[in-house]
């Protein structure tokens, strides 16, 4: 019993170095989109965390690490930080930058079936990039290495300056 505990504990962990590498780059990535659209100078970049249940505390440890990193702030825009739970997401919202956190394959979907193509979507699992429609992610190896779905990029439109696709490493 206990190792099915500790199998399930592990399973739903997140490595703080990781998320706090990934929520200070992956902002600042999702404004290099040439096509973002922002209806006013002083509108407000809008975030959104997508989560399971079972992840409500890292949701608010996202929030917490988002608000103490820009201090409120992205390139002297405020930052809206919504969190919901995967099964609570509306397509009648829309967000500037969805960042999924673990979850299965038909969440992550969801994500993308919600969003449509108007967000820059990220997520934290970088081994499930290639199979949901979601556009961004960072693994670390040696360093923070950007990783961008390259079918997503072109059915989705998004136009990223070439210095920053010079240093990602495209996933087929």
């Amino acid at each position: 019993m206990t190792l099915a505990l500790t199998t399930v504990g592990w399973s739903v962990s997140y490595d703080p170095f990781l998320l706090e590498t990934q929520l200070s780059l992956l902002p600042k990535i999702a404004l290099l989109e040439k096509n973002l659209l922002f209806s006013h100078k002083k509108s407000p970049i809008k975030v959104l965390i997508a989560y399971d249940r079972s992840d409500d505390e890292t949701a608010a440890l996202c929030v917490k690490i988002l608000t103490n990193k820009f201090n409120g702030y992205l390139n002297s825009r405020p930052i809206a930080i919504t969190t919901l739970p995967f099964d609570r997401l509306d397509s009648s919202v829309s967000y500037h930058l969805v960042y999924a956190l673990k979850g299965s394959l038909s969440q992550l979907k969801k994500v993308h079936n919600t969003v449509g193509s108007g967000a820059v979507t990220a997520l934290y699992d970088a081994d499930k990039l290639g199979v949901d429609g979601i556009l961004l992610s960072i693994q670390m190896e040696r360093t923070p290495i950007i990783l961008i779905n390259a079918k997503v990029l072109r059915e989705n439109h998004f136009s990223f300056p070439d210095s920053l696709l010079e240093i990602t490493r495209i996933v087929q």
